[in-house]
């Protein structure tokens, strides 16, 4: 985890700072203190006490003006290669002030992010994670940005396409796509190859079975400003519980307490 994170501030250009949600102990400084000499780590440690783990980490967070906390998913995958995230990581999908990294499955070596995906609904939440995942990618020189609309049978049903589409197939589908890839051409797009898809399904979840047939390295979403269960875009409720890759939830950062 110490060796993703250092890399993952190296490709942003960031500081790194560790929060540990435990006691300042000896036997923990040193144990920590020998971890970052191994690495030749010199950023600060922030030790944090609470109740929960994921309390004292968003605590942290909120008191050190956090703009990206990196973490595990800790848990268990299925025979499919979704990864079902632990209760820590759970909490901080739901509960995070600042933008979060999940990473599913971190090796011994930092693997760059090739293929990417992101899905987007056109709000202003959806536009500023395209534009990061855009600007990440450019870091990253991935291979491709793929940019997901999920199109449920609900959405299809509530869909009104002859509303926005002249000169399309005159069907929910065909006017989403073009709806899509009219918001996707607002973007400055000519750095990194981008493929829209729009994704078909009877519930959400359809995204993440799409996200793994690609094999993509991350997942990008975005959200508003964190308030407990609900703050996804509806049908994407799941990211909350399991994911199909490592995953990035794109947040306004914490303001300093």
């Amino acid at each position: 985890m110490l060796t993703h994170a250092k890399a993952v501030a190296a490709l942003l250009d960031r500081p790194l700072e560790i929060i540990h949600a435990g006691a300042d102990s000896p036997e923990n400084v040193e144990r920590f203190s020998k971890a970052f000499a191994e690495m030749a780590f010199t950023g600060p440690i922030h030790w944090r006490q609470a109740e929960r783990p994921s309390a004292a980490i968003i605590q942290a967070v909120q008191e050190c003006g956090i703009g990206l906390l990196v973490a595990g998913a800790m848990e268990r995958g299925d025979s499919q290669g979704r990864l079902f995230l632990g209760k820590v990581s759970r909490l901080l999908v739901r509960e995070a002030p600042c933008s979060l990294l999940l990473l599913a499955s971190p090796g011994s070596e930092p693997a760059p992010f090739r293929k990417i995906a992101v899905i987007v609904d056109y709000s202003d939440a959806s536009r500023h994670a395209l534009q990061a995942t855009l600007e990440l990618a450019a870091r990253s020189n991935a291979e491709a940005v793929h940019v997901l609309r999920v199109f449920t049978v609900f959405a299809q049903i509530l869909a009104e396409p002859q509303e926005y589409v002249e000169g399309h197939e005159k069907s929910a589908l065909g006017a989403e796509e073009a709806k899509l890839d009219a918001f996707v051409e607002e973007f400055d797009i000519d750095a990194i190859p981008v493929i829209t898809r729009c994704i078909e399904g009877t519930t959400g979840f359809a995204a993440a079975d799409f996200v793994q047939s690609i094999e993509a390295d991350l997942l990008v979403i975005g959200s508003d400003a964190t308030s407990g269960h609900g703050h996804f875009p509806p049908g994407l409720e799941w990211l909350e519980n399991v994911i199909p890759a490592n995953l990035l939830v794109i947040r306004p950062p914490a303001a300093p307490q």
